[in-house]
This record gives structure tokens, C-alpha cells and sequence, in this order.
């Protein structure tokens, strides 16, 4: 089995809407398995993570550099490993992905057809749920303390709009 480390470098998008923030997924067209995801990809050869992350932002969602406010100190990563091909291809991927955050000024997004099939605005503990993996989930609540977004911090009381589904609607691929 051949052995390979890819970087990649994502953005954590939220919005402030009437009953708290709403965090934007992705669900990803270039898994196995559907899977919900935050808009991430390569590192380009001279690109630095944070260039790679705004441009893949822009390319998986419409969203440009123009569009968000990156929250200066939010730098995390994830290391996960997962195999791909089959057979004499099959390869083993050690991966490194690094996630900055932002602010959105908008909610219309145009998805990427190629890697997206869908896109959904949704509340931090529905957004969670729809997560997978467990360091990411712990990245989202992280980046929800940071942006001042988790209903159950010590500034914010708790509220019941944590249980309910995104007032921002589901999106379907607009190309």
C-alpha cells in the first residue's frame, strides 16, 4: 500500500440570525458516504493556508473574500487518516486539514456542482449533529465560544431555538 500526507485548509462560515448563529455545511459530493462538511480543500504549491482556505470558500460556495470577515486567532486543525483506490492503487492518506472562521455578509450561496450536492445555514447544536466526527464538532464548538455564537456560554442564556431545525432554509446547487 502506497503512503501519502495531504494539507488542506477550510473556513468555518456563520451568520447571525434572529434566534443565534446558523453555521453553514456543505454536503460533500467527493466522499463514499454523503457527509456534511465545512468548505475546505488543497493547499496549491506557494499558497499559504489561510489563501487556500478563502479560495476554496469562493470556489465551494460563491462566497468571496469580500463577502466574510475572517475572526483574527482562529487557527484550528484536524488530523485524520482514511484510504482511497483499490487494490495495487490503494492508498493510504494521512491528512491535515486547518480551519479559520468567519462571518458571513450573506446567506445565498452557489454551490460547486462538482463537490456539493447541497448546502444548509443551521444552528449550532443541529449543525453539530449533522457533523460526523467528533474533533470536528469539537472545532465547531470552539469556534462558536470564539465568535461569541454558543447559547450556552456565560454571556448568552440558554435558549430553545438550539433544538430546532435552521430558519435559513436548505439550499439546493445553484450553478
Amino acid at each position: 500500500m502506497r503512503h501519502r500526507r495531504d494539507v488542506s485548509a477550510g473556513v468555518i462560515v456563520y451568520v447571525r440570525a434572529g434566534d443565534g448563529c446558523h453555521f453553514l455545511l456543505l454536503r460533500s459530493k467527493l466522499t463514499r458516504r454523503p457527509l456534511w462538511e465545512f468548505p475546505k480543500g488543497g493547499v496549491a504549491r506557494g499558497e499559504t493556508l489561510r489563501e487556500a482556505a478563502l479560495r476554496e470558500l469562493a470556489e465551494e460556495t460563491g462566497l468571496s473574500s469580500d463577502d466574510v470577515r475572517l475572526i483574527d486567532g482562529f487557527e484550528r486543525s484536524e488530523d485524520y487518516r482514511f484510504t482511497a483506490g483499490d487494490g495495487r492503487d490503494r492508498t493510504a492518506i494521512r491528512k491535515q486539514v486547518t480551519y479559520f472562521l468567519a462571518e458571513a455578509s450573506r446567506t445565498d450561496i452557489r454551490i460547486s456542482p462538482d463537490e456539493a450536492s447541497r448546502y444548509a445555514w443551521l444552528p449550532l447544536e443541529v449543525a453539530g449533529r449533522r457533523l460526523r466526527y467528533k474533533a470536528r464538532r469539537a472545532i465547531l464548538d470552539d469556534a462558536a465560544r470564539v465568535a461569541g455564537c454558543d447559547p450556552t456560554g456565560p454571556d448568552q442564556p440558554e435558549t430553545s431555538s438550539r433544538s430546532r431545525e435552521a430558519s435559513i432554509p436548505l439550499g439546493r446547487r445553484r450553478a
